[in-house]
This record gives C-alpha cells, sequence and structure tokens, in this order.
C-alpha cells in the first residue's frame, strides 16, 4: 500500500497545553502525510499542501537530531513503519499523524495506525475534522486526537460555518469511540468574541477546547484573555485552556 509521505521524526508534542486529552510536552513520533483539502492563511505546512508537488519525504536517521534522508514519493507502508520503528526510544508516548491532512489518506492512515497498535504504541490523531465521514472509518484505532476548529480568519473554505459544523460532528464521533478528544481554535487579533461563543456552545459538554493563538502572535493579551473568558462562560471554566507552539520556542521540530 502506497502514500504520499512528507516526513517522520522525533520530537515533543509542543501544541494542545494542559486540557484533557492533550500530549502536551510528551515525546513523540511525528508522522506528517503530504496533501490537505484546506488553504488556511497561516498554514505553517505550506509547502505539503498539495501532495503532487511532494516528489520526496524525509525520515530522521538517528532521534532528535535533525538529521534527515530522503525517499521517493509514493511511500510504502513498510517504509514508513521501518522509519517509524527506528525513532523509538523507548519514552513515546503516541504516535502523532499530521499533515496536512491525514485522512485524505485514510487506507494507508489505518494501515499505519493498527502497525503502530500491533507493536504497542498509542494513535495520536491531528486532523481538521472537516471529513467526519472518514474520521468515523478511522475512529476505534485512535486513542488521542486534537481536531481543528477553523476560525472564520482562516479563510480555511468559502463555507466556513459548515466547515465548523463537520468540525464539531468529527469530536463526537471520536468522543463516542471512547478517544481522548480535545478542539483546537487558531485565534488571531481579527477573531469575533461572538464566533468564540459559537463554537463553545457547539463543543458543550462534548470536549475541552484549546485557544491557540497564531504564530507569529498577533493578538493582545487583553484580547486572548477576553476570547478565553468567553468560551469558559459557555463551556465551564474547567474546559477552556491555552495552547502555544511551544516546539517553536524550543527550536525543535
Amino acid at each position: 500500500m502506497k502514500l504520499i509521505m512528507a516526513e517522520v521524526f522525533n520530537s515533543w508534542q509542543g501544541e494542545g497545553g494542559s486540557v484533557r486529552g492533550s500530549a502536551f510536552g510528551r515525546r513523540q513520533i511525528f508522522v506528517r502525510f503530504a496533501g490537505c483539502d484546506l488553504n488556511c492563511v497561516w498554514c505553517d505546512s505550506r509547502a505539503f499542501i498539495n501532495a503532487s508537488e511532494v516528489a520526496r519525504w524525509r525520515y530522521e536517521t538517528e532521534p532528535f537530531t535533525g538529521k534527515f534522508e530522503y525517499s521517493p514519493n509514493p511511500a510504502d507502508v513498510d517504509e514508513v513503519v521501518n522509519a517509524v520503528l527506528r525513532l523509538d526510544t523507548g519514552d513515546i508516548h503516541s504516535i502523532s499523524y499530521t499533515g496536512g491532512e491525514p485522512t485524505l489518506q485514510i487506507k494507508p492512515l489505518k494501515a499505519l495506525m493498527e502497525r503502530m497498535k500491533e507493536v504497542g504504541f498509542d494513535n495520536f490523531l491531528e486532523t481538521h475534522g472537516g471529513l467526519p465521514e472518514l474520521i468515523k472509518e478511522v475512529a476505534p484505532l485512535v486513542d488521542y486526537a486534537s481536531v481543528d476548529i477553523k476560525d472564520e480568519t482562516a479563510r480555511a473554505a468559502e463555507d466556513w460555518k459548515g466547515l465548523v459544523l463537520r468540525e464539531v460532528e468529527s469530536v463526537r464521533i471520536l468522543r463516542d469511540a471512547g478517544v481522548k478528544t480535545y478542539a483546537k481554535l487558531v485565534v488571531t487579533e481579527g477573531t469575533k468574541t461572538e464566533n468564540v461563543r459559537w463554537y463553545a456552545s457547539l463543543l458543550k459538554d462534548t470536549a475541552p477546547l484549546v485557544i491557540q493563538p497564531k504564530e507569529p502572535i498577533d493578538i493582545s493579551q487583553r484580547k486572548l484573555m477576553e476570547l478565553y473568558r468567553e468560551a469558559a462562560l459557555v463551556m465551564g471554566r474547567k474546559n477552556v485552556g491555552l495552547s502555544f507552539q511551544v516546539h517553536k520556542y524550543l527550536n525543535v521540530l
């Protein structure tokens, strides 16, 4: 079975904060898929959006060194499995499947998750959540999940409200499958308070929410506090947290 890959490497999970379902601060092996059907204005994996343009993928040769070798796409599932196993440092919390959007390649994603479960790893899915029908297929293999809620300022889709509703449906599917799940909302100075109230009302009693400033940060502390407070007033004070891309401050992948 083949897939279009971007990279495999060993690092820390730098997002998620302290909410239930987060793997923040945990050691993970990251499996990044190429290809995404959205095009957020602040995407930090822009080089991998168009899978047809990703001619080769890279894999770390020694854990946490940033030393890479390259192979042509498409990759064989066994190649990716071997790359992951070579990076096992014995302290791995879970395997993070990220992108791009992993669920666009649902068959190889499921195959990789099955193989990782067989050798004793937990699976952590990072997804934009816009494809709940595919989320349903993979949910039984997922242990942890981070599902994006795309704010209007992301300009991810023309029908951004429809996208949000599909993302929340994905959160529900994962929760109902017993997955430790949280929602992640990237915010900017232009994020509307009434939109955050709406997201919070959709997620209430479903999953916790982390609010994460876009990098580089352009939102004032006052605005960030306001958005946090409004979400917590709807969802409950224990169900909202802050997330930052801490791995960037640590200068690691």
